[in-house]
């Protein structure tokens, strides 16, 4: 498995301040760290068939499962996906996003506080 891949990941936004935009490349291997309320969100791409299964699977219940959607822009390699969150409460929590074609599994190690 990997831990959020360069791959497969392209980007981490941080959805309660529209004008920050966290690169998910500064975080390899370590945790995403939120406020305990806050919605963010997780972008991946896929190369070729498939994508990202829907809703990714969550460690513990300090995450929460919003909502998934395709997004651009478009690109020949495969579809980007955005997926959503709310950190509820203090914690740590492991999402794992499975594909449903050959591309590999990615691990979101997030940390509320």
């Amino acid at each position: 498995m990997r831990r959020f891949g360069w791959i497969a990941a392209l980007g981490l936004l941080a959805a309660c301040s529209a004008d920050r935009l966290v690169d998910a490349t500064q975080y390899p291997g370590g945790p995403i760290t939120v406020a305990a309320g806050q919605e963010f969100a997780l972008t991946l791409g896929t190369l070729g068939p498939g994508q990202y299964a829907s809703p990714p699977e969550i460690s513990s219940l300090v995450v929460k499962f919003v909502s998934d959607s395709f997004v651009g822009p478009v690109t020949p390699a495969g579809p980007r996906q955005e997926y959503r969150f709310k950190a509820v409460t203090w914690g740590l929590a492991t999402i794992t996003f499975r594909h449903t074609g050959d591309n590999p599994t990615v691990q979101a190690v997030v940390q509320v506080r």
